[in-house]
């Protein structure tokens, strides 16, 4: 059995007054979880010498916040302590003071705090590096790899919105760059974690056409700055990033809806986001859908029902509470229906199932429920209830719900025309190139200008290789995502008006160059390969790279010998076929007259 009490901490007079049975229980098998709004240091570290006093031995886990959770209600600029008192499981907490590599602090953490049957993790990172926000997924997969069987939680610390300086915190010390977390361990402790978004995609979709990491430098063409000041408004783009918190960015990876925010906007246009983006990725603005909270919330109670619940650790992104206001009760109480629950709003938030790969989250409410032995859920007909912020909320609710259904089919209306408009003009409306109709139709009319022009023309054949493995692996999603990319890549290397690029079908494209010599195509080819490589997009199930790749054929041909359309494309695909068969990831060319029909 768990026993949870959550306090709204002001001075050690408040430590004085808990229960004896709390103050004596045995110090491994407690957790003290610390969410400071205040800010201060000394101040933190005055509670943290407080605490050690009364609990000597206990772990204690401890962040600054922005915004802290007690009991279903929402707190600011106050520090609530929510002390987890286990019957037979182990709590252990472990300090990194460094974040400059995430993977290394992952590692070291995983180190410190395995013990058998450990079944949860919860981490609080420093948020906050050089104003920006930290992008913590390769600590989330390092921690995966040394506890493969652990719950992952958490958040990234927060600082009230100033977005300078963030602390988490042990009993071991303080960190302002750093990593604090702590690890639950028994064979009948039951961890059960779950989340909600309701963030929902919005407008036309657009394509990432230039990123490197998690700094996006064009969006269909345009750099960021002008596709917000466009789509949401000048004041927006200029108020950039809280002035967009509401519009984020949205995409699927891995069958997950991540809602993906700015942290900051260059000079240049450019903007970095919470994230990373690769090239060829499509993306549709996002906004928070205030009359789907109250369902989601259901929904997320309904989840965490189905097992056993006795405390709820909440770890909410504080875009919910900035967007939502008052009205983020809503979602907030319900959960304590489900456990006495406590938690903070975080700058990014930690969510992992056992055995799978973790998500580094942002704009999202998790939460974690514990509970040991066969306990039961604080109270019964959750799912028949309804809060009273939820029906008080309940109009403006119903309202915005209509008014995303009809966005929303208006929005899918006009992409369906637009993909009856694309294939009318002869273009893949995957890509955006020239479909194999357009190549076939331009190929024959470039053969007859041979024929009274005397010049040369080459022809690039291009196939992904092991795209069916990728999309088998990382699913149609991530393929689509892929064959956009490698279309972006030629785009840019292909750039005379009179060359055509086109997805010939599938996985493979075709590139249609007029008087070009076979020197300076294969050059191309071979330029457009390492541009492919550099798309670093990784592909774990390729015989070839652990990286996505593409084998290239090329020929040239001219004008008095030259064939009709099917032949000149036999040869190239001749010569894709050597290219695979000599290992893939490679170009192999031939400079060839053939006989004119």
């Amino acid at each position: 059995m768990i026993r949870s009490l959550s306090i709204l901490y002001r001075s050690e007079h408040d430590l004085a007054r808990l229960p004896q049975d709390i103050l004596s229980h045995p110090a491994d098998r407690m957790l003290i979880q610390v969410f400071s709004g205040i800010l201060e240091e000394d101040r933190i570290k005055e509670l943290l010498d407080q605490l050690k006093s009364r609990f000597p031995g206990a772990p204690i886990l401890g962040t600054t916040t922005a915004g802290e959770i007690l009991e279903g209600k929402s707190l600011d600029n106050s520090t609530v302590l929510g002390i987890t008192c286990f019957e037979n499981s182990r709590v252990r907490s472990s300090l990194v003071a460094q974040n400059d590599d995430l993977p290394a602090a992952g590692r070291a953490l995983g180190i410190s705090l395995g013990q058998p049957d450990t079944k949860v993790v919860i981490a609080f990172g420093c948020g906050i590096k050089d104003k920006r926000t930290l992008f913590a997924q390769s600590l989330l997969d390092a921690l995966r790899q040394q506890l493969p069987g652990a719950a992952l939680a958490g958040g990234q610390a927060g600082d009230n919105g100033r977005g300078t300086q963030t602390l988490v915190f042990t009993d071991e010390g303080i960190a302002g760059e750093g990593v604090a977390a702590a690890s639950i361990a028994g064979a009948d402790l039951i961890a059960n974690n779950a989340y909600t978004l309701s963030w929902v995609p919005i407008g036309k979709k657009m394509t990432i056409t230039h990123a490197e990491g998690s700094r996006v430098y064009a969006i269909d063409g345009q750099t960021p700055y002008d596709i917000y000041s466009h789509y949401l408004g000048k004041e927006v783009a200029d108020g950039l990033p809280l002035s967009a918190a509401e519009f984020s960015l949205m995409i699927e990876r891995d069958g997950v809806l991540l809602a993906i925010h700015a942290t900051g906007v260059n000079p240049d246009g450019s903007i970095d986001y919470i994230h990373n983006f690769n090239v060829g990725e499509q993306l549709r603005f996002g906004h928070c859908h205030t009359g789907l909270i109250g369902r989601g919330a259901q929904r997320l109670c309904a989840e965490l029902s189905a097992q056993p619940a006795e405390t709820a650790f909440v770890y909410s992104c504080v875009s919910r509470k900035w967007i939502l206001g008052a009205d983020v009760l809503v979602e907030l109480a319900p959960i304590d229906c489900v456990a006495p629950s406590t938690g903070f709003f975080s700058y990014g938030e930690f969510f992992g199932r056992p055995h799978c790969k973790p998500v580094f989250l942002s704009q999202t409410l998790t939460v974690l429920c514990l509970a040991e032995g066969n306990a039961k859920t604080r109270r019964e007909g959750i799912l028949d209830t309804r809060s009273e912020p939820e029906k008080a909320a309940s109009r403006q609710f119903k309202t915005m719900r209509v008014l995303h259904r009809l966005v929303e089919t208006s929005t899918r209306e006009i992409e369906t025309t637009n993909r009856e408009l694309a294939g009318l003009a002869q273009k893949d409306f995957l890509t955006g190139l020239a479909n194999r109709r357009l190549f076939e139709e331009r190929l024959a009319l470039e053969i007859k200008l041979f024929a009274r022009s005397g010049n040369q023309l080459s022809l690039i054949m291009l196939d992904v290789d092991h795209f069916k493995c990728y999309n088998d692996t990382y699913g149609h999603v991530m393929g689509d995502n892929c064959l956009r990319g490698v279309g972006q890549v030629l785009r840019e290397v292909v750039q005379r008006s009179s060359d055509l690029v086109a997805r010939y079908g599938g996985e493979e494209f075709a590139v249609i160059l007029p008087d070009i010599a076979h020197a300076r195509a294969m050059l191309l080819a071979d330029t457009v390969r390492q541009g492919i490589e550099r798309l670093n997009i990784q592909h774990s199930a390729s015989a070839t790279s652990h990286r996505v790749t593409a084998s290239l054929g090329v020929v040239t041909v001219s004008l008095d010998k030259t064939s009709d359309s099917a032949d000149i494309v036999s040869l190239a695909d001749e010569q894709l076929y050597l290219a695979k068969e000599s290992g893939r990831n490679q170009v192999r060319g031939l400079d060839r007259t053939i006989s004119a029909k």
